[in-house]
């Protein structure tokens, strides 16, 4: 994993690096995630192409989130592919969340993520672009909102399908708290006085990326995820190898 350091994109990094379980890497260059990038400058933006090569970008937030914070591509190609089609607190973002007592639980919103027929969809258009795209072009970047949940599931399922173990990919999941936990700390101190310990605990557990929510998503995905539920064929999945492991 490459940390990139931007002033307007945040959570954002290169899988280059990462290393299989079969001792092969992913090369620097292919496969970046990120949080959105409603504020990304001309000047991040030029630095993505010039120094990662950037070629496509992935909008996993639903159509509500995209109009309220609409990427900002500079002519980079775009694909929009919601995982999630309705507002879901704790997950999507839109602004008008309403005010209930608390956030649900994020396991269960994990594993309806990965069970529920939009979702399934979702992942599976999302896992076959990438899987098809032209990394001698240049690189493929896929964001959420923050970067963290539809982002981190994708991520998780593209490094399942390179071999790489699944304690590389919960500590890549896990390396979100960087960026987040300030975050999650700061709207807790917020929401306390005003919504109560209930609420504000629940959002805060909205904020970070925890464990046990990408455990509750393996729980319930199955042996074989994306062949045996996303239809993935084996041969996609070698080619896709074969591009971008070193």
């Amino acid at each position: 994993m490459i940390p990139i350091t931007l002033s307007t994109i945040q959570n954002i990094r290169d899988l280059g690096g990462t290393k299989t379980a079969d001792g092969r890497a992913i090369r620097p260059g292919r496969l970046i995630r990120s949080a959105h990038l409603a504020q990304a400058s001309p000047e991040d933006l030029a630095l993505l192409r010039r120094q990662y090569g950037l070629r496509r970008i992935i909008d996993l937030r639903t159509r509500t989130e995209r109009m309220e914070k609409p990427d900002r591509t500079d002519g980079l190609e775009y694909l929009a592919c919601p995982i999630i089609d309705e507002l879901k607190g704790g997950i999507t973002h839109e602004k008008k969340q309403g005010e209930p007592d608390r956030l649900p639980d994020m396991r269960d919103l994990y594993r309806e993520m990965m069970t529920d027929e939009f979702g399934i969809s979702g992942f599976r258009r999302v896992v076959e672009t990438i899987f098809n795209h032209d990394f001698g072009q240049g690189a493929v970047l896929w964001h959420c909102s923050e970067g963290k949940d539809r982002c981190g599931m994708t991520t998780a399922l593209v490094m399942t399908a390179l071999g790489v173990d699944r304690n590389v990919i919960m500590a890549d999941y896990l390396s979100t708290n960087q960026v987040n936990l300030p975050k999650a700390r700061a709207v807790y101190e917020q929401l306390l006085p005003t919504r109560g310990k209930v609420f504000a605990e629940s959002v805060y557990r909205a904020f970070i990326a925890d464990e046990s929510y990408l455990q509750a998503a393996w729980d319930v995905m199955g042996d074989d995820y994306l062949r045996g539920v996303l239809g993935i064929e084996t041969e996609t999945i070698e080619r896709f190898q074969e591009a971008v492991l070193e």
